[in-house]
């Protein structure tokens, strides 16, 4: 059986469509047979279930004070995606201590005999809060729109994550894209300079269109790849799937503190 994967959705700035990506995602990879559960890691301002259309009735917080099991806090999504919501509009939660984000992470070893796949919706930022989660995760996909605070943004985050050779491979995902040709341009400059800074690996791995459908499906809490399976960027999201998860996917980053790492023997 193949280990199981925690793939962060970052890019240091919000409004870039993180969570769309990360909740299409979670269903896409769903939709092809994979056992996925999708952690909600903005714990202040977590809103990854509107989009997904659940209401979970306990979120990580619960997890934390009470000492709950994450498969108690779990809610069963479409496709089988299992949400882990993290908290909305609590304060307490922006502010995580390192020994509360630490049980965090070290608490996902328990699912890693039920979930092929982890993803990791971030919130926006570059703060100890994000660089956790993201760093426990070993496959990095960081979400890129061609506009130039979006690029700034992004190039920081890799800079910060690629710092003492944590991180060394990112995938990169061109949102809100005109068409395919438009993403490998965006892509193009984008990579051009990590490239000449950075020491940072980047592989272009998916072009998400901005089309009717999409708009339509974030309007309705309904994502696209249930409301819309045959729409262009419905299509994008399952091309997304199969490419990180097939056997031509990109490397992912190793490291000993991830989210399904085992605990050392005694």
């Amino acid at each position: 059986m193949q280990p199981s994967t925690a793939i962060a959705i970052t890019s240091g700035k919000g409004g870039v469509g993180k969570t769309n990506l990360s909740v299409n995602l979670s269903l896409a990879l769903g939709k092809i047979g994979k056992r996925v559960a999708l952690f909600d890691a903005d714990l202040a301002l977590a809103n990854a279930h509107i989009l997904m259309g659940v209401n979970p009735n306990k979120t990580v917080v619960d997890a934390l004070n009470a000492n709950l099991p994450l498969l108690d806090i779990c809610t069963e999504g479409p496709n089988g995606v299992k949400l882990i919501s993290g908290g909305s509009g609590l304060t307490e939660m922006m502010n995580l201590s390192v020994q509360n984000r630490r049980k965090i992470i070290r608490s996902f070893s328990e699912l890693s005999r039920d979930v092929d796949c982890l993803v990791v919706d971030t919130a926006a930022g570059i703060e100890d809060n994000v660089l956790d989660f993201v760093h426990a995760c070993n496959r990095v996909i960081v979400v890129v729109v061609g506009e130039p605070a979006a690029f700034i943004d992004a190039y920081a985050c890799i800079k910060v994550l690629s710092q003492n050779g944590r991180v060394t491979h990112f995938d990169i995902v061109v949102n809100r894209a005109r068409n395919d040709a438009h993403g490998r341009d965006v892509f193009k400059r984008f990579k051009a300079i990590v490239d000449r800074f950075l020491t940072a690996n980047t592989y272009h791995v998916a072009t998400i269109p901005e089309d009717d459908a999409l708009n339509a499906s974030v309007s309705r809490c309904n994502p696209v790849v249930l409301s819309a399976p045959g729409s262009r960027s419905a299509k994008a999201f399952e091309g997304l799937a199969a490419s990180i998860t097939g056997p031509k996917a990109t490397p992912i980053n190793e490291d000993d503190e991830t989210f399904f790492a085992r605990e050392p023997a005694p």
